[in-house]
């Protein structure tokens, strides 16, 4: 995490950035004249001071200025400051003046991801808030999903409700060993309810070296879970939590935000998807996606097949041993040459597939999925989350899951 704070405070930065918005970073953690850095001093190479400060070793800097850093620098990318962008135009604020028409010089260095994220820490804090919130949403490539019994189940948010959530929350974290600091912030999205809880992570230890000896200092970062919760379909993603955690942060869901405990308990709410029709297809299988004009193509990359046969003794499956096969033309086509037989104990376990969309260039945009039953399903959240979605209950790979309602919600 040091070393990654260096990175982010390097030369380049520290030669481009703005030196006030420098001071107001410091001023934030010292008080009354206290700063290492002589901002008031108009003589003073305020430049080589900041490189000279940054040059020490992370445990020398003030902690309250590690802390922002490491938050600053969660933004600081070009994906990033594209969310930045997006925060700040739908809610109307205009985060520098427009560039002169006329102007042919370089783009201001002021329009760099690192300096943006800055810029609208200090002086739009609240928007930055939003902005980590909104790519912490995006962020988890495999988010726990979770399916109610019913459908339609509204999400039902106050203050007080939100509250309780958020004390509740705090204290699973804190059990955790992930400090004591939870906020909770609702965004309402197209037919999504999301939810952000920025908590504590577990404390890190790191080395770093100070004149002749190494020390060690410890770290506690910011993370951030994500739950997305779409009532018409009775379905609740969590994202960013620890795999122990995720059960429990659902029933803290259904108990306070839909006032329906045990709501995700049932055998059902993890039993999803499947991959039967595949096993009965056979290695001809091939996705249906003409419901779907701005896909291309789907590629099933990779596929693991295990077999089992029956344990008289336990009364259960016994595994024996598994067969996989990686092919970026299409994977399914090895098992024919193989010893798999899906009709003599083999089960397909789980399956990798890219699908390939229309976006109106030469190369066609893709994203890579891996789905393993009963409740794994990964891949980047995009803006083609939809189209997979509906993809995969359209080939009949969801399980119980009513075609149409995915089909109006996709629309």
């Amino acid at each position: 995490m040091a070393g990654n704070l260096k990175k982010f405070v390097n030369p380049r930065f520290l030669k481009t950035i703005d030196p006030m918005l420098m001071r107001q970073l410091f001023d934030r953690h010292f008080v009354g004249g206290a700063a290492p850095i002589a901002f008031d001093d108009a003589e003073a190479n305020h430049r080589g001071l900041l490189a000279e400060y940054f040059d020490q070793p992370v445990n020398d800097w003030s902690e309250g200025l590690v802390a922002d850093l490491h938050r600053i620098a969660e933004l600081g990318t070009s994906h990033g400051m594209e969310t930045i962008l997006s925060a700040a135009r739908r809610q109307q604020i205009t985060l520098f003046e427009p560039a002169d028409p006329e102007q042919t010089a370089d783009a201001p260095a002021e329009q760099d991801p690192k300096h943006v994220a800055l810029h609208v820490y200090l002086h739009h804090h609240d928007l930055f808030e939003v902005a980590a919130d909104q790519l912490a949403l995006r962020a988890p490539t495999a988010m726990a999903e979770f399916r109610g019994p019913e459908r339609d189940v509204p999400a039902d948010f106050t203050d007080d409700v939100g509250a309780a959530l958020e004390a509740a929350a705090a204290a699973l974290f804190a059990k955790d060993l992930q400090g004591g600091y939870c906020r909770l912030a609702p965004y309402d999205e197209d037919d999504e309810f999301n939810l952000v809880l920025s908590h504590g992570a577990p404390v890190k230890t790191t080395p770093v070296v100070s004149g002749d000896r190494e020390e060690i200092i410890t770290v506690r970062a910011v993370k951030y879970a994500a739950l997305r919760y779409n009532a018409t379909e009775g379905r609740l993603l969590i994202g960013g939590v620890l795999k122990s955690q995720q059960v429990e942060l659902a029933e803290l869901f259904a108990t306070h935000i839909l006032g329906r405990p045990g709501f995700f308990a049932g055998d059902h709410a993890r039993d999803l998807y499947t991959l039967d029709p595949i096993s009965e297809a056979g290695p001809d299988f091939a996705f249906e996606h003409r419901h779907d004009d701005t896909i291309h193509s789907v590629t099933i990359v990779a596929a693991a097949a295990d077999l089992f046969e029956w344990d008289e003794d336990a009364q259960a499956s016994r595994h024996l041993r598994s067969w996989v096969t990686k092919d970026t033309n299409g994977a399914l086509r090895n098992f024919t040459t193989s010893e798999v037989d899906f009709r003599q104990g083999w089960r397909l376990g789980e399956i990798t597939f890219r699908v390939f969309f229309h976006v109106g260039k030469k190369k066609p945009a893709q994203s890579t999925v891996r789905l393993k039953p009963p409740g794994t399903l990964a891949f980047r959240r995009t803006r083609f989350e939809k189209s997979i979605h509906t993809l995969i209950a359209r080939n009949g790979l969801e399980k119980d899951h009513d075609f149409d309602l995915v089909v109006e919600a996709a629309e």
